[in-house]
C-alpha cells in the first residue's frame, strides 16, 4: 500500500503539471456559444440534456467517494481536480442548451430542482472497484461525446462540436489516469485486481439510471441515435478495457513466457529495493529541460486585464430578457443573448412522452481518422504517453496480421469452392 500511495501522489503530480501546461480551456471564453445552432433537433437537444442531467449529481460523485479514499492524498486531490474538470463540462453543456434557445433559464431551474430530489450512492464498496468502475465509466463518457459530436456535426452546430471536441480530451484523459492505477494495481496483487475487474463488469451501469426521471426514454434515445446502447458498450468500451489491461474476454491474463518472467525479476527486484532507496524528486522535472514552458508574465498580464471591469458592460443586469423570460447566469457572463428557436425542444426529463425514433444510424467506430486523431490527442496528454504510443503501435502490428491471416484464409477458401 506504501508503493501504491506514491505511486497515486506521483502521477497526480504530473497529471495537474500536464493539465496546467496543456489542457485547460475556459467554458466561458474558448467556447462560441454565439454560433450555437437555434434550428438544431430537439433529439440532440435530449441528448445534451442527459448528458448534462448525469452531471448534476456530481456533488454526490465528488463527496460520496471522497469520503472512502480521504486517507490517500494521491486519489483524494485528484478526485477534487477531476470534479472541477468536470464541473465546467456541465456549466459547458448547460450553456450550449440555453445559448442555442432549446432550454430557457426556468426550465433549467426545473430540470435542477427535479434532480435534486434523488441522491445518488457509492454502487460499490471497495475503493478498487470504484478506481475499475469510474475507468470504464469515463471510457463510455469519451465515446458519449464523440459519437454525440459526430451528429452536431451533421447538423452543423459549431459551438457544440466545439464544446464535445474538448470535453471529450478531457475524458479520454481521465480514463487513462485510472486504467494506470489498475494496471499498477495488477502489478502488485493481479488476482485480487482482476476480481475486481471482473466483478464491476458484470454489475456495471451508467450513472444516474435509477436518479433521473425518464431515463429508460433518454437511455433509448441515445441508443436509436448511435451515441450509446448495447452496441457501443461492447465495442468501445468493454473490448478495448479489456485489451488495453492485456486481458481476454474471460478475463485470464493474456502474456507470453518472456512477459512472465520480465514480471517475475521486475517483482522480486522491487520487493528487495530499500524504501530508503526511493528518490522523492525522481519524477520532478529540471528547471533547464529543454521543451519546458517558460513562466509567461504575458499570460498573467492577459489575466489581470481580463479581470478588469469592460467598459460600458452594466454592472447590474435586468432579471428578464424583454420577452419577459428569466435571464441566464450563465448567458450573462458569457455575454450573449440565447437565441430563438422556430419550434419549441421538448424535454424527456419534463415530459416523460416518448418520441418514435427510427432504428439506430448507429456511428462510426474506432477506426475513423477523427476518432483515431482525438483517442492519440488524449493518450498524449496523459502521464504515460510513451508506454501507450509502444501499446497502440503493437496493437496495430496485431490487427494487420489477423487482417492478412483473414485474407489469405478467405482465398484458400474461395479457391477450394471453386475447385468443388
Amino acid at each position: 500500500m506504501a508503493r501504491m500511495e506514491d505511486f497515486f501522489y506521483r502521477e497526480l503530480m504530473k497529471y495537474l503539471a500536464l493539465a496546467e501546461q496543456k489542457r485547460r480551456w475556459n467554458p466561458f471564453t474558448d467556447i462560441p456559444y454565439s454560433l450555437a445552432n437555434p434550428n438544431s433537433s430537439q433529439t440532440l437537444a435530449q441528448c445534451v440534456e442527459t448528458f448534462c442531467a448525469v452531471e448534476m449529481y456530481l456533488p454526490d460523485f465528488t463527496s460520496k467517494l471522497l469520503q472512502m479514499i480521504r486517507r490517500s492524498r494521491g486519489r483524494s486531490w485528484f478526485h477534487v481536480n477531476w470534479g472541477y474538470e468536470e464541473s465546467k463540462h456541465s456549466m459547458t453543456l448547460e450553456g450550449w442548451l440555453l445559448a442555442s434557445g432549446h432550454r430557457t433559464e426556468e426550465e433549467r431551474e426545473t430540470v435542477q430542482n427535479a434532480l435534486s430530489n434523488f441522491e445518488w450512492e457509492l454502487p460499490y464498496e471497495h475503493p478498487r472497484q470504484m478506481v475499475c468502475y469510474t475507468m470504464i465509466q469515463e471510457l463510455a463518457t469519451f465515446w458519449n461525446y464523440r459519437n454525440l459530436e459526430t451528429i452536431a456535426a451533421k447538423e452543423k452546430d459549431i459551438a457544440l462540436i466545439t464544446a464535445l471536441r474538448v470535453i471529450s480530451v478531457d475524458e479520454r484523459v481521465h480514463y487513462n489516469f485510472f486504467r494506470n492505477m489498475v494496471k499498477e494495481w495488477m502489478k502488485w496483487d493481479e488476482e485480487g485486481t482482476i476480481y475486481d475487474i471482473k466483478y464491476v463488469f458484470d454489475h456495471f451501469s451508467m450513472p444516474g439510471r435509477t436518479q433521473i426521471p425518464g431515463y429508460d426514454e433518454a437511455a433509448r434515445v441515445l441508443a436509436k441515435t448511435g451515441v450509446y446502447g448495447p452496441r457501443e458498450y461492447i465495442k468501445l468500451v468493454k473490448n478495448p478495457v479489456l485489451e488495453d489491461l492485456k486481458l481476454d474476454k474471460d478475463f485470464q491474463r493474456i502474456e507470453s513466457e518472456e512477459e512472465r518472467t520480465q514480471k517475475e525479476a521486475a517483482l522480486k527486484a522491487a520487493l528487495e529495493d530499500s524504501v530508503e532507496r526511493i528518490d522523492i524528486n525522481g519524477h520532478a522535472v529540471p528547471k533547464n529541460e529543454t521543451g519546458r514552458h517558460p513562466f509567461n508574465s504575458h499570460a498573467v498580464s492577459q489575466v489581470q486585464e481580463n479581470l478588469k471591469p469592460k467598459r460600458g458592460r452594466k454592472v447590474e443586469l435586468p432579471p428578464t430578457y424583454p420577452n419577459g423570460l428569466k435571464r441566464s447566469a450563465f448567458l450573462d457572463v458569457v455575454d450573449i443573448e440565447p437565441h430563438r428557436r422556430t419550434g419549441p425542444s421538448r424535454s424527456i426529463i419534463l415530459d416523460h412522452v416518448p418520441d418514435k425514433l427510427s432504428g439506430s444510424r448507429g456511428m462510426e467506430l474506432m477506426d475513423s481518422p477523427v476518432n483515431q486523431q482525438l483517442l492519440a490527442m488524449g493518450d498524449e496528454l496523459s502521464n504515460n504517453a510513451e508506454e501507450m504510443r509502444q501499446e497502440r503501435a503493437q496493437i496495430r502490428e496485431e490487427q494487420t496480421a489477423t487482417r492478412r491471416t483473414r485474407v489469405k484464409n478467405n482465398r484458400l477458401f474461395r479457391k477450394h469452392e471453386d475447385g468443388k
